[in-house]
């Protein structure tokens, strides 16, 4: 990749002041280590009860609550661990001043003296402040409207030392103004909708109030910055709900960001603030282990990335999916195995969600599968699955076409905006499968007929399954499904080509991380599973038996840690160990390993290059049977790199950006 920091913009916008840092990180880190511009965008005071002391201390409730005081210190916390993150010196000075973000409501901005590139923006909304109704506010009523205004709440020493009430709009335009100055290439946020806790008999929201409106105003403003032509890459973090799935950190990342946390919670404090501003720097109330919250172990995306997205086409052509700034964006080759792509083209209106489900006939027209959320009557949102086919030779696509979703009929609109992210493929008889993970947090599937009727919605069963699942067609035309669960990897096939499908409860593959699932057909007709382990990030392989049974266990590949779903190509006349493999390693950039030209040498060979990119990467053969790898970057850009021969073993090529 040819891409430089100053290439790359990258956003953050969060509601409290640790948001980034349990939920962002190590993404985050990699960021400010790489040189990129980095904005970070705090929403809330973040001021909580007020009692900056460790929540397990039975001697806190004696505490008074000091909501300015606790809400300085947690700034100060910040500060603190992005400039250890950014130059490894906590105490490293920042430039304090206040700016107008839209009329009628000023922000602090604190910018890092020792590169321009690093700004954290404080706009201080109180998360209690009282109103004439007698309770406190929040900002999802300020979202929704419950609440005209919201007030602010100056810290200590702050330059912007008086109360603002601010509105909903004045919120989304500040937001907006903050996107058209920074002009990010990639924003990160929170997640818009968030799973419930499935062990509940009653509906309870996994994740924090706060972070969903959060992601609801940034939603907003996104949609104003594309109007002026602008789009960004959009990523969005599972919070609260880590705790529910296997940790995807591997250990050295938990421990470096154990150190950072360590820093914000001020346990390597001076003991006197050196801005003179708080009694104790730091969120206190994390106590002496950062450690003990589940929270440290992963860091996941809500709309788990697929490497699925990359496709050979009409007329012999690679093709690119994916997401920019909520509209479906498509890169080309210009011919077949021509090595030069044009591109993107960003098509269609409303918000499609960051990952696509991609699939269709070999070498025949795509067909696209994603999630797309809009406003319904009464100010509310709904999620449904759309579905769009590329014209025959391979230009444009027809409009999207819903599908509505599994919990469309539900009168509770909670349960459609839980919908997964969708997997497709497409039988050797021409009949499109769209599975989902539903409310239930199992499996549902619903299928277009060879006659272009789509059945209705179906429950396949399942519980406890993550959004990450993958679907393939087999040699023999068949469709399997595999999902991630909580212990081990769940499994649909069909018996014959349109049946249906029978649940396998053989697969024994260890519990997989957080991050999605590659199957492949590894030829004879056995699939081989590719997926990562969870408390350690290595990626798993696990092949299926000439018999069709399945091994105990995955084996272990290594791979330089990282986190998300794996790419996988099988090379002729090699094993689960030969394939050509590529994923997001611990720098966030590509690792890759490829076959050797001997085929007596075995296993793996890691190496990692690029600069750092979204989502997951990606693998396919173009047309002259070259190995084609993948990337978007945090710039915005399509990467990609070809094999410099079509044979087994023969190394890649240069990178290329377009």
């Amino acid at each position: 990749m040819n891409a430089t920091p100053a290439d790359r913009s990258v956003l953050h916008v969060v509601a409290h002041q640790d948001d980034d840092l349990y939920f962002m990180n190590p993404d985050l880190v990699r960021s400010l280590q790489d040189g990129d511009r980095v904005t970070t965008v705090v929403l809330t005071a973040g001021e909580g009860d007020g009692v900056n002391a460790d929540t397990d201390d039975p001697a806190r409730g004696a505490v008074p609550p000091d909501f300015a005081g606790y809400s300085t210190a947690r700034g100060c916390g910040l500060r603190a661990a992005y400039a250890r993150m950014a130059t490894g010196d906590r105490n490293s000075p920042w430039r304090r001043e206040p700016v107008d973000l839209v009329p009628g409501f000023a922000a602090e901005r604190f910018t890092l003296q020792e590169t321009d590139g690093v700004c954290l923006y404080f706009l201080q909304l109180h998360q209690g402040a009282p109103t004439e109704r007698g309770t406190r506010t929040r900002l999802h009523e300020l979202w929704d409207g419950t609440s005209r205004t919201q007030a602010t709440l100056p810290v200590r020493g702050c330059t912007v030392g008086e109360t603002q009430h601010i509105t909903r709009e004045q919120v989304v335009a500040a937001l907006t103004a903050l996107l058209a100055h920074t002009r990010p290439t990639t924003v990160r946020t929170m997640d818009p909708d968030p799973e419930h806790d499935g062990g509940k008999e009653e509906f309870v929201c996994s994740d924090h109030a706060d972070h969903t409106a959060t992601a609801e105003f940034v939603l907003a403003a996104l949609l104003r910055h594309r109007e002026a032509g602008h789009n960004p890459v959009v990523e969005h973090y599972r919070a609260y709900a880590n705790r529910f799935w296997g940790y995807n950190l591997d250990p050295a990342a938990v421990t470096e960001k154990g150190e950072y946390l360590a820093t914000y919670a001020g346990l390597d404090a001076p003991p006197s603030c050196p801005h003179g501003t708080c009694e104790r720097c730091g969120d206190r109330q994390l106590g002496p282990d950062p450690y003990r919250s589940t929270h440290m172990r992963s860091a996941a995306y809500r709309y788990s990335p697929t490497a699925g997205w990359l496709r050979l086409g009409p007329g012999g052509r690679l093709n690119a999916f994916g997401t920019l700034a909520g509209r479906l964006a498509f890169w080309t080759e210009t011919g077949p195995a021509s090595g030069e792509w044009k591109g993107p083209y960003v098509l269609g209106d409303g918000w499609l969600s960051p990952t696509v489900a991609v699939t269709g006939v070999p070498g025949g027209p795509g067909e696209l599968v994603g999630l797309r959320r809009q406003p319904v009557v009464g100010g509310g949102v709904t999620v449904d699955v759309v579905h769009t086919v590329q014209d025959a030779d391979g230009g444009g696509f027809s409009g999207w076409r819903t599908l509505e979703n599994p919990d469309w009929a539900h009168g509770d609109g909670r349960r459609q905006r839980e919908a997964g992210v969708p997997s497709a493929a497409v039988d050797a008889e021409g009949r499109l499968y769209v599975f989902v993970r539903d409310f239930a947090q199992g499996v549902s599937l619903r299928r277009r007929d060879t006659d272009g009727s789509w059945t209705p919605w179906q429950h396949l069963g399942g519980s406890f399954v993550q959004d990450a699942g993958t679907a393939l067609t087999t040699g023999h035309g068949t469709v399997e499904l595999y999902v991630p669960g909580k212990n081990t990897v769940w499994r649909w096939y069909q018996q014959e080509s349109g049946g249906p499908f029978v649940l396998d409860d053989t697969l024994r593959t260890g519990r997989p991380a957080t991050g999605g699932i590659t199957a492949v057909d590894s030829g004879e007709g056995r699939t081989c599973l590719y997926f990562r382990q969870a408390g350690t990030g290595q990626v798993m392989a696990y092949r299926q038996h000439p018999d069709g049974r399945w091994p105990g266990s995955g084996a272990g590949l290594g791979g330089h840690g990282g986190t998300g779903a794996v790419a996988a190509l099988w090379a002729p006349e090699r094993g689960a160990r030969e394939a050509y493999l590529a994923h997001r390693g611990s720098r966030g950039r590509l690792v890759a390993s490829l076959p050797d030209r001997d085929k007596n040498v075995s296993g793996t060979h890691w190496r990692e290059s690029g600069g750092m990119f979204a989502q997951a990467p990606v693998l396919a053969y173009d047309a002259a049977g070259a190995v084609v790898t993948a990337v978007v970057g945090t710039d915005g850009r399509l990467h990609v790199r070809r094999q410099l021969s079509p044979s087994v073993g023969a190394p890649p090529g240069p990178w290329r950006t377009r």
